[in-house]
C-alpha cells in the first residue's frame, strides 16, 4: 500500500514539475514571439521612415524640377522679348539707313539740278551780254560783262567773258582794257579762247602800229594751235603785214 502511494506521489510530482516546464517554455515562446514582432515593427518603422525620407526627397526634387521649369519659362519669355526688341531695333535702324539714304540722294540730286540751273542761267546770263556786243552796244557789253566777272568768280564761263570784254573794249579803242581782258583769256589756260585772244592781241598791236608785236603774237597762234580756227585768220593775216 505505502508503494502505490509512493508511485502516486512520485508520478503526480513528475506530472507537476512537466506542467511547470510548458509554462516557462511557453512564456519562453511568448517572450520570443514579442521580441520578434517589436524587431519586425521595427523594421517596418523605419522602412517606413526610410520611405517617407525618399518620399519627402522625391517631393522635394519634384518641387525643385517644377521651380526650374517655371524660371527656365521665365527666361525664354524674357528671351523672347529681348530678341522682339533687338529685331525691332534693327528694322527702325534699317528704315532710319534707308530714310537717311533717301534724303541724302535726294539732298545730292538737288544740289547736282540746282549746279544744272546755275550753269545754264550763268550761260543764259552770259550769252544776253554777248549779243549786246554782236549789236555793237558795246560801252552796255562792257558793264555787264564786267559785273557778270564780279558775280561769277569761279564760273568756267570767265574766260569766254574776258575774251568778249576785250572785243567790245578794242572797238571802244579803250585797248589797255582790252590788252588786259585777253591777258586774263590766256592766263586761264582755256584753249578754246586763247586762239581768239592771241588774235585780238595781234588787232591791238597793228592798231597801235606795232608791226612787230602784231606779227609776234600772229605767229605765237599759228605754232601752238594751228588747227584753230583763227590760224586760217592769222596767216592772211601774216601776208598782209609782208
Amino acid at each position: 500500500m505505502k508503494r502505490i502511494a509512493t508511485l502516486l506521489l512520485l508520478a503526480f510530482s513528475v506530472q507537476a514539475h512537466a506542467g511547470l516546464f510548458d509554462d516557462n517554455e511557453a512564456r519562453q515562446q511568448l517572450t520570443d514571439l514579442r521580441t520578434t514582432q517589436t524587431q519586425a515593427q521595427k523594421k517596418t518603422d523605419d522602412r517606413l521612415m526610410q520611405l517617407e525620407a525618399s518620399n519627402s526627397r522625391a517631393i522635394e526634387l519634384v518641387g525643385q524640377l517644377e521651380k526650374l521649369r517655371q524660371e527656365i519659362a521665365t527666361l525664354r519669355g524674357q528671351n523672347e522679348v529681348l530678341q522682339f526688341n533687338l529685331d525691332e531695333a534693327a528694322k527702325r535702324q534699317k528704315d532710319l539707313y534707308t530714310d537717311l539714304d533717301a534724303r541724302m540722294r535726294t539732298m545730292e540730286l538737288a544740289k547736282v539740278e540746282s549746279k544744272a540751273a546755275a550753269v545754264v542761267s550763268e550761260q543764259q546770263q552770259l550769252d544776253d551780254i554777248v549779243q549786246l556786243t554782236r549789236s555793237s552796244k558795246h560801252k552796255e557789253a562792257v558793264v555787264g560783262l564786267q559785273k557778270f566777272i564780279n558775280e561769277n568768280s569761279g564760273s568756267a564761263q570767265l574766260p569766254t567773258a574776258y575774251y568778249w570784254m576785250g572785243v567790245s573794249q578794242t572797238a571802244l579803242k579803250s585797248y589797255k582794257g582790252a590788252q588786259a581782258s585777253y591777258q586774263q583769256v590766256l592766263a586761264s589756260n582755256d584753249e578754246t579762247r586763247a586762239p581768239d585772244a592771241l588774235f585780238g592781241l595781234a588787232i591791238i598791236a597793228n592798231a597801235q602800229g606795232d608791226k612787230k608785236s602784231s606779227r609776234r603774237f600772229l605767229l605765237q597762234l599759228i605754232e601752238k594751235y594751228p588747227q584753230a580756227e583763227k590760224a586760217a585768220a592769222a596767216k592772211k593775216a601774216l601776208l598782209a603785214t609782208d
